[in-house]
C-alpha cells in the first residue's frame, strides 16, 4: 500500500518526488505480487462528496517530468488499456458490501502534477470530459505496478469537491487533513478487510502483462 493516509508529521514528500519505482520495485522484490493503493482524492461530481469512497477502473495521465518507466532501454511496451486489477477491484467492492460501506464501482480518475490543487477552470475542464476523480500520486504507480505484472488497485477517499464543481470555498490542506482523519478507520478496515479476501493464485490478466515482451533485464 504505498499512498497511505498522511498524518501532519508524516506528509513529508510532495507528490512529484515520492520515489514510485523504487517503492514498486521493492514490493516486487519482496515478493509481493498484489498491490492496494488508498488515495486522497478529490471529486469531480457533486454526488461524489467528501467521505465517499469510489473504485476507479481507468485513469488519465497529466503528470509531467515523472519518471514513468523501468525500460529506459529496448522497446517494451505494456498493456494499459485497463489500468487496474479486476480482481483486486471486485474484491474492494465485496469487502466494502460485507462492511456495509458504499463504494462506487468505477470512474475515471484524473492525475495531475501537484502540489497545487485546481484552479477552477481546470476543474471544470476535467469535469467536462467525464472524469470522476482528480489526484496526484496515482500515476505513474498504476503504469509501473503494469510494468512489473503486479496487480495493482485503487482505494479512493473523496475529502474534497473540486473547485470547480463546489462553487464555494476554495479546496484547502486542512480540509483534507480533516475528511482523512475522520476516515482513516473506515479504509483501514476496509483495506484490511480486502487484504485477506485476496486469491494468493492469481486469475486475472496482470499476471501476463508481460507474455512475449522480451526485457532488457531480468525481474526479481
Amino acid at each position: 500500500m504505498l499512498n497511505y493516509f498522511p498524518q501532519r508529521d508524516q506528509h513529508r514528500l510532495p507528490p512529484h518526488r515520492i520515489p514510485y519505482r523504487a517503492n514498486l520495485w521493492a514490493l516486487r522484490s519482496l515478493g509481493v505480487r498484489q498491490v492496494l493503493s488508498p488515495c486522497a482524492v478529490g471529486g469531480l461530481r457533486p454526488e461524489l462528496g467528501p467521505g465517499t469512497f469510489v473504485v476507479p477502473d481507468q485513469l488519465v495521465d497529466r503528470t509531467t517530468g515523472r519518471p514513468q518507466s523501468f525500460y529506459d532501454d529496448g522497446a517494451v511496451h505494456v498493456p494499459f488499456a485497463d489500468p487496474y486489477c479486476p480482481a483486486g477491484r471486485r474484491a474492494v467492492l465485496s469487502q466494502a458490501a460485507a462492511a456495509d460501506l458504499t463504494a462506487v464501482d468505477g470512474g475515471t480518475m484524473v492525475v495531475i502534477e501537484g502540489p497545487r490543487f485546481s484552479t477552477r477552470a481546470e476543474s471544470r475542464w476535467f469535469a467536462a470530459q467525464g472524469w470522476s476523480l482528480v489526484n496526484m500520486t496515482g500515476h505513474p504507480e498504476a503504469a509501473l505496478a503494469r510494468e512489473l505484472a503486479l496487480c495493482f488497485t485503487s482505494i479512493a477517499l473523496v475529502t474534497d469537491l473540486d473547485a470547480g464543481v463546489d462553487v464555494g470555498d476554495t479546496v484547502t490542506q486542512e480540509e483534507v487533513y480533516r475528511i482523512f482523519g475522520e476516515n482513516t478507520e473506515r479504509m483501514r478496515d476496509l483495506v484490511l478487510r480486502t487484504v485477506t479476501a485476496l486469491e494468493l493464485d492469481r486469475h486475472c490478466p496482470c499476471p501476463n502483462a508481460l507474455d512475449g515482451i522480451r526485457l532488457p533485464f531480468e525481474l526479481p
